[in-house]
């Protein structure tokens, strides 16, 4: 799963486990800081945040195994497979964008604003050089804009770069806009399958 997924998963599981709005927002700034943290979670941060960066981290463990999303990376050619993880993390934002009305009453845009205030207010846990990350997030409305294929493709060439794979580029850009409508059709069943199991993880909340 990609931001907006994450976000969205974990402002319901919120709901699910009947939390207070700091946790909701420790829910919501970890299902993004949490991409940019990894080992041990720091004892020392608030137990909001660290909740949320558990949450992520189970979400990920799950996708990383699921049979749905398994079948979505194996539609990419041979050469690219070993990134389609990556890959279909960022359309599963643009097939919820597309279909957000289904899974949420809340405005997208209300719900991005939302965010990136709850994000806004633990910034300092993030490390120094990704802030300027969350800038961007919250100037381009990045959350509320997975819907614009545009969006997809900077999304696809900026996760290329972090791999050092730009060489790549033109391959997966064809591939994803070849694969957008099948691969969609595995998005229901991986996602809704996340949201049925929130329920069995509010223990997440607890100190580790």
């Amino acid at each position: 799963m990609n931001f907006l997924a994450h976000c969205a998963l974990a402002d319901e599981a919120s709901s699910l486990w009947g939390v207070a709005s700091e946790q909701n927002k420790g829910l919501l700034a970890g299902a993004v800081i949490a991409d940019f943290t990894k080992g041990r979670i720091n004892p020392t941060w608030p137990r909001s945040l660290q909740a949320g960066i558990r949450l992520h981290r189970r979400i990920d463990a799950v996708s990383n195994q699921h049979a749905d999303i398994r079948k979505s990376c194996e539609r990419f050619a041979k050469p690219l497979r070993r990134f389609a993880p990556i890959f279909i993390d960022i359309l599963a934002d643009h097939y919820l964008s597309l279909n957000w009305h289904k899974y949420s009453a809340e405005n997208l845009d209300a719900f991005a604003s939302r965010c990136y205030q709850a994000i806004g207010g633990y910034a300092d846990y993030m490390p120094s050089e990704r802030r300027t990350f969350l800038n961007y997030m919250s100037e381009t409305n990045l959350l509320g804009r997975y819907h614009e294929w545009p969006t997809i493709e900077r999304a696809l060439l900026f996760s290329l770069k972090r791999l050092g794979r730009d060489e790549l580029s033109e391959d997966v850009l064809v591939a994803a806009q070849t694969l957008t409508e099948t691969a969609a059709e595995d998005f229901p069943n991986y996602y809704n399958d996340f949201r049925n199991q929130l329920s069995d993880w509010s223990g997440l909340l607890a100190t580790k």
